[in-house]
């Protein structure tokens, strides 16, 4: 059973609570409503997949995608350009804002991603960033790192980068819920090829996914807000002026 073909024929539910990731459903779309119009220039989509975050740009923006020479295979990906995050093909300070969307995970080097970026990025360029933190392995075998919000201060820091502002993603119960619907479909998947008897729980799944789904949404109304165990952090920096 075709992990991804799975993820695209239960795509319909991606709105409802019937889908094991409804909770993390809208993080990332509201994260670049709020900024992604300001953006100026010529803005670099690195890991851009379906250039889905293109729509969030201004129309007078130079939008570039650029996506891994596997991607197409992988992922069906159409990118502008076919290249590599550790080694970007364009000129120094060329670049006036850069997109790394769930990218830097899969990064095998990201201190090469960001002596890259920082080289192509322009005198107060911006870096719109984003990872994943208590999520499964994905995308293996290339999924190398996870960050806390201190290893990513660190980490650009070190490359000269300065933050304007980070968030974190998930009560939580939020994180809980959306690990434990992640889970019991994958131990469905497991049990299917398989042929495991456990593959029975799958009738349970319409019950169990929206209820957790439901119960974990309410813990982020009911209970104060908490970083303790978030799914993902959204970051914005820039490169210094001088």
């Amino acid at each position: 059973m075709n992990l991804r073909a799975i993820k695209k024929a239960v795509g319909f539910l991606s709105g409802t609570p019937f889908h094991p990731q409804w909770l993390m459903r809208n993080d990332k779309e509201k994260f670049l409503a709020e900024f992604a119009g300001s953006l100026r220039g010529v803005v670099l989509d690195i890991g851009c997949a379906h250039k889905t975050s293109k729509k969030y740009l201004d129309k007078d923006v130079q939008y570039i995608g650029l996506d891994y020479y596997t991607a197409q295979t992988l992922y069906n990906s159409k990118p502008d350009i076919y290249a590599n995050a550790e080694f970007l093909p364009f000129a120094a300070k060329s670049v006036d804002a850069i997109l790394l969307l769930d990218v830097l995970e899969h990064v095998a080097d990201p201190d090469l991603c960001m002596q890259e970026i920082k080289r192509v990025l322009a005198a107060g360029g911006k870096l719109v960033l984003n990872v994943p933190f208590i999520y499964p392995l994905h995308d293996a075998p290339h999924d190398y790192h996870r960050w806390t919000e201190h290893g990513l201060q660190a980490l650009l820091a070190k490359h000269g980068m300065a933050i304007e502002r980070e968030a974190a993603c998930g009560h939580p119960l939020a994180t809980s819920g959306l690990l434990l619907n992640l889970a019991l479909c994958k131990t469905v998947i497991n049990a299917f090829e398989k042929r495991h008897p456990g593959l029975l729980i799958i009738l349970l799944l319409p019950v169990l996914v929206p209820v957790i789904n439901i119960c974990a949404w309410l813990s982020g109304f009911l209970f104060p807000p908490d970083q303790f165990m978030p799914y993902r952090y959204h970051l914005i920096a820039t490169k210094p002026s001088s």
